[in-house]
């Protein structure tokens, strides 16, 4: 059987300067926080961490925007 038939894809910008992709299935939702090309020179930014699956979108995005916290405070 064929995943991708199954998932769903989608962006969510977080702050300015972040960038969350999600991917959602049937056995819930992961994804990848990216460091946006805000200078233009095109490209999609920086690969910064995967988010580890969860049950929701919004829980999805809940656990990125904490470890964006957590890497800003360094």
């Amino acid at each position: 059987m064929d995943q991708d038939q199954h998932s769903k894809e989608a962006e969510l910008f977080l702050q300015p300067y972040y960038l969350l992709r999600i991917r959602s299935d049937s056995g819930g939702t992961s994804g990848e926080v990216w460091l946006r090309d805000n200078a233009g020179h095109g490209g999609d930014g920086t690969h910064l961490f995967n988010v580890p699956r969860q049950e929701s979108a919004e829980e999805l995005k809940r656990w990125a925007e904490r470890a964006i916290r957590a890497y800003e405070e360094g």
